[in-house]
């Protein structure tokens, strides 16, 4: 026996698994980073400008405010602050100011940061009783905040916080007031009398002056913005159960609209939406992502434990600087970085489990085989099942009740999930690292499903010196997730599989329907393993030759890989005596397919800004080049003779074997520019340009220009305003329009070339290789343009309460279409720009905050609505029952009107033909076209043909909201977040609603059928074979709109003195329960997204309901920080 090495003991069993491995590696990396520390202060890194004559020392104090970050405590009961003085410094450090201003007086400053404390030595109050006072100043989840300046007011006592937010003053008078401010809070004045240790808690202010948000190629003050952004902090991410990121932005921003079918482990992704729909056809409608400036295929692939902000460029002002990728708006991510603390460990998990929201609850066997009698009778005229059959079936179901729950069975899986994420952040004098490892796992509610990711990252930031700052950013994911082979199947039977039949006979497989064993093929039928393994860099350098210039450089290159192995087995069914009742998957096959994508990113961009008295410019021009490399093979075998070894090389190697391959590229070379002015803060313009080349269309197509205007107008900063000041806190409108485009058309990477297919033909005994032309190109093909126009306004309130609105409208010209050519060709029509949609609608978003002694209140509220609809399509229109037709919103729904059900063959007489031998209890359809009067519009013809049909429905949702309500008092917080839609159709036909068709499982509310005792029903005769009540029609339309509680949790900060032993600076505990409950007048068992696959070529299908449901999440977590 191999004795163990003298490492023996020092990693329990758990870390020699590959989860243990991946966290050594991680413990690893973290030590890496852990040694690369950072920081340097504000005050050293912050120069000024201040050209001032004749002017007060209060004027000049209120210059340096308000040209930079730094704010001033001092008495001026000490301090002379009319003293006029001259002062004209260039490019300097606040020091080297402070010194020229105070020069030939007595007066000292300390310099903490951005906190400026000026002192004048031996002047204190006089024949006052006095006492040293100690205590914290935190923010209201209890965390400490360091540089809060604290002054005894009328005096020059006074300090500035330290890291853990504590801070101690002696000779402080006994009527003494103690004042307390820092950037971004309310200040607030305490007295003194009778107090020792005071402890404060410090308001955010809700105005918001300062804040920052993200826009394309830098930041800007969010009081300055002239376009549509919506900006979302790391708080409405961080400690909800969600692992696919994009999921965490529905409902919490007006005017984006995200949609998630399922809640399948790793793909419960939403399909984001921003302002509408622009295209159809296969033309992608998504967003462009982008982290950290960098270009990302999906939201999902970053984790949103990672995230300090996401911005969303909604309008053609803020989103033109991306040109011909912006049409349908862009999300900017913002990673975190280290912060100002020297060191800090941060440890963030939550353990929960999952169960559906819904599924559709179906009868007993017994209800099955009435029903089914009822049919038969119905269509043939005698019962289906004897008497006999149903006594033998009461029997075997009493003995064995198990054994005939095929929902309780296929929904046997754990749904344990859990969430692990640890972050260092540490500085030195020039360098500060964020080392991060995140973990995530998540069985499925069936069993062998499953999904499991980690990820890597160290954000760098070096500061060599006052000009020059570097950003090394690394990062690594990887994950797995695991599948069914054939799950559609098991999906599909979950509210199908008639439950008179049992899941084993005698141990073995059942014949399920039609051969098909849904419990057999989770636990026999193979497999889809896909996994994904990302590596990403981004190295950005800035320097500063000026103190008005900054010239930036990019180099950001991605390398991802995608594998997909899927085994799916064929699995035997058995009848009652044993025999094979044979399988519907007759042979075992492998296909393992592997996609390779190399993304380059190379930016070089310059920023200047300028000041002149009361005008501000500001200029941006760059260029990037982007790069694409996508390499795709696939391998194919079947007829496995041992079915467990799942490689290619197993497989038989005969005439049934395949493999394949293809490789795509192309580049992007683009140059753009952006410029800014504004006067006295008070009129604001910007212009943005974008030059595109893309390599996706031919050469005399290939460059596009893309511009924007806007202008913003702050009202509240006009002197007229000046008496409305203490209720009116920011009021600005605005106004923009823009071009933006769309190179993601079509289904080729080059949609405008005509691709040849490869192939073989048997002739003469002899296989000769073929290439065929079977389409028609159009060198003329060009990207998508969509034209925006918007306004809107932005008003904050007493401090406490703001609001944003916005009204828009987008015309898209340029939408692929197959128009009619001539035939002797003899190839297909090519795709010609020729549709056109508009979407007009209106969004806002308004939140209100306050707080009250320890209790705080915080209400968010977003409401939208969007009217889409396509302008122009040549006359032509496409789809079925998913229909594109001028006139109607894109995805529309197509089917026939239904008017009740027929009551008696007389009735049936004097309507029209319809489909099939009609009976009383079949649905009635509206005649509504076939003829033509004598002014040639439509009429009734007495028959039901596809003449019939019209648009029924739309499944573009309408007025959907989001309302977020926190609670807190002292360390307990209460989160309710509230989302959902107004008005929308969604459709299911076919055994999904449709009682027997199919021969599918009863439902419990299909029980409601017509009969000549129950004419007043919800649902049709039953039937088998009637080809009448299946027809597309409104009848199988159901309101999809719904209010969803989408997140409740209810958590504590413990107290600061009970963690102050256990070296922990704060710890939160909670308790969360992600989509608690759904209210919606949708078909029951069914969730009202459920016609949104992401999958799908215009995101929506329609009819099915053969998905993984969503789910509810019930979990446990806890925030420390070290």
């Amino acid at each position: 026996m191999k004795k163990n090495s003298g490492t023996r003991g020092l990693w329990p069993p758990f870390v020699k698994t590959k989860t243990g491995k991946i966290m050594r590696l991680t413990f690893f990396f973290l030590l890496l980073g852990f040694m690369q520390v950072a920081a340097s202060s504000y005050s050293q890194t912050t120069r000024l400008n201040i050209d001032m004559r004749d002017a007060t020392v209060r004027e000049v104090l209120q210059a340096i405010e308000n040209q930079s970050k730094f704010r001033f405590a001092y008495s001026s009961e000490f301090i002379d602050l009319d003293r006029k003085i001259n002062i004209s410094i260039q490019d300097q450090e606040i020091e080297e100011i402070l010194k020229t201003v105070f020069s030939g007086t007595s007066v000292k400053y300390e310099i903490e940061d951005r906190h400026i404390m000026l002192l004048v030595p031996g002047k204190q109050p006089a024949n006052q009783q006095q006492k040293p006072v100690r205590g914290t100043v935190s923010d209201f989840s209890g965390a400490p905040l360091p540089g809060v300046s604290v002054v005894v007011k009328g005096t020059t006592n006074g300090m500035i916080t330290d890291a853990d937010g504590n801070y101690s003053l002696i000779n402080v008078p006994e009527n003494a007031t103690l004042q307390f401010s820092f950037v971004g809070m309310k200040g607030q004045e305490i007295l003194v009398t009778g107090k020792d240790n005071i402890n404060v808690v410090l308001e955010e202010d809700a105005i918001g002056i300062e804040e920052v948000v993200a826009i394309g190629y830098g930041t800007q003050k969010k009081v300055n913005l002239t376009g549509s952004v919506s900006s979302i902090g790391a708080q409405r991410l961080e400690r909800r159960p969600i692992i696919s990121t994009s999921a965490t932005l529905q409902g919490i921003a007006p005017g984006v609209t995200v949609t998630s079918q399922s809640g399948s482990p790793g793909g419960d992704g939403g399909q984001i939406r921003i302002r509408g729909i622009n295209s159809f056809g296969g033309s992608d409608c998504s967003p462009l992502i982008l982290v950290d400036g960098i270009a990302y295929g999906s939201l999902d692939m970053v984790d949103a434990n990672l995230i300090e902000s996401i911005s969303v460029l909604k309008d053609a002002a803020s989103a033109a600087i991306y040109g011909s990728r912006a049409a349908n708006g862009v999300i900017l991510v913002t990673t975190k970085r280290a912060s100002k603390d020297k060191f800090s460990v941060n440890y963030r998990g939550y353990i929960g489990t999952q169960q559906p929201t819904d599924i559709p609850k179906v009868t007993d066997g017994e209800t099955f085989m009435n029903v089914f009698n009822v049919a038969n009778m119905n269509d043939n005229g005698y019962n289906l099942y004897s008497d006999a059959e149903i006594t033998e079936f009461r029997e075997n179901f009493a003995a064995d009740p198990s054994n005939y729950d095929w929902q309780e069975a296929i929904l046997s899986g754990s749904g344990f999930t859990h969430n692990h994420f640890i972050s260092l952040m540490a500085n030195s004098d020039k360098i500060h690292v964020m080392p991060s490892f995140s973990y995530s796992s998540q069985d499925g509610i069936i069993k062998n499903t499953g999904f499991e990711r980690f990820v890597f990252r160290n954000n760098m930031d070096i500061k060599p010196s006052d000009k020059l700052s570097i950003k090394v950013d690394l990062s690594f994911s990887n994950s797995d997730r695991l599948q069914i082979a054939t799950e559609g199947d098991v999906w599909n039977y979950l509210g199908r599989m008639p439950t008179n039949i049992p899941i084993r006979r005698n141990g073995l497989w059942s014949e399920g329907w039609v051969k098909i064993n849904p419990i057999g093929l989770i636990e026999d039928g193979g497999n889809r393993k896909t996994n994904n393994l990302e590596f990403l860099g981004n190295l950005s350098v800035d320097l500063k030759p000026a103190k008005w210039l900054t010239l930036t450089g990019v180099i950001a290159p991605r390398y991802r890989t995608r594998n997909v192995h899927t085994f799916s087995k064929s699995v035997m069914t058995y009848n009652d005596d044993g025999s094979e009742a044979g399988a519907a998957y007759t042979y075992t096959d492998l296909t393992e397919t592997a996609y390779r994508y190399f993304f380059g990113n190379y930016q070089f961009f310059a920023n200047a800004v300028k000041e002149y008295k009361d005008h501000s410019f500001g200029m941006m021009v760059g260029t990037s080049r982007e790069t694409y490399d996508e390499k795709y093979l696939m391998g194919y075998r079947r007829d496995y003779t041992y079915d467990t070894y799942e490689v290619l090389a197993a497989g038989a190697d005969n005439e049934t074997k395949d493999n394949n391959g293809t490789h795509a590229q192309w580049i992007l070379v683009s140059g753009f520019g952006r410029f800014n002015y504004d006067y006295k803060d008070r009129y604001l313009f910007e212009a943005n340009l974008r030059y595109d080349g893309s390599s996706r269309f031919s050469s005399d197509n290939r460059w596009a220009t893309f511009p924007s205007f806007s202008a913003g107008w702050r009202i509240s900063e006009e002197p007229f305003m000046e008496k409305t000041k203490s209720y009116i806190d920011h009021l600005k409108l605005r106004a923009s329009w823009g071009k933006l485009g769309n190179q993601n058309i079509g289904s080729s990477y080059y949609p405008y070339i005509s691709q040849l297919s490869v192939g073989s033909v048997s002739m003469g005994k002899q296989i000769y290789q073929l290439v065929a032309l079977n389409d028609m190109a159009n060198p003329d093909l060009r990207w998508e343009e969509t034209q925006m126009t918007g306004v809107g306004i932005d008003l904050n309130l007493f401090n406490h309460f703001t609001f944003t609105g916005d009204w828009y409208r987008k015309d898209t010209d340029g939408i692929l279409l197959t128009l009619y050519t001539s035939q002797l060709t003899g190839l297909n029509a090519p795709y010609q720009n020729a549709a056109k949609v508009r979407n007009t609608g209106w969004d806002f978003g308004a939140t209100y905050d306050n707080q009250w002694g320890d209790f705080k209140l915080g209400v968010e509220l977003n409401f939208s609505d969007v009217k889409n609809e396509i302008t122009d399509m040549r006359g032509q229109t496409s789809g079925t029952l998913l229909r594109q037709q001028e006139g109607y919103a894109v995805n529309s729904i197509y089917g026939y009107i239904s008017e009740g059900l027929y009551q008696s063959p007389e009735e049936i007489n004097a309507g029209p033909v319809q489909f099939g031998t009609l009976h009383p209890g079949d649905i009635k359809y509206k005649d509504i076209a076939g003829a033509f009067d004598e002014n040639n519009n439509p009429i009734a013809d007495g028959k039901i043909t596809d003449e019939d049909k019209t648009i029924i429905g739309n499944t573009i949702p309408r007025y959907t909201y989001g309302m977020n309500l926190n609670l807190a008092w002292k360390g307990i917080k209460l989160n309710a977040f509230f989302q959902g839609v107004g008005k929308v159709d969604g459709y299911l036909n076919s055994h999904y609603v449709v009682p027997c068709a199919n021969s599918s499982a009863i439902k419990t509310w299909q029980l409601d059928y017509w009969t000549e005792e129950n004419t007043d029903a919800a649902f049709p005769r039953p039937s088998i074979t009637s080809t009448n009540n299946t027809q597309n029609s409104d009848y199988w339309m159901k309101s999809a709109a719904y209010m969803r509680l989408k997140n409740l949790q209810l958590g504590y900060d413990l107290p600061k003195n009970l963690l102050k032993n256990l070296r922990i600076s704060n710890m939160y505990v909670y308790v969360n329960a992600q989509n608690l409950f759904t209210s919606t007048n949708f078909w029951k068992g069914y969730d009202p997204e459920i016609n949104y696959n992401a999958g799908a070529e215009d995101g929506v299908s329609l009819g099915s309901g053969a998905y993984y449901p969503q789910v509810k999440v019930f979990s446990f977590g806890v925030d420390l920080k070290f």
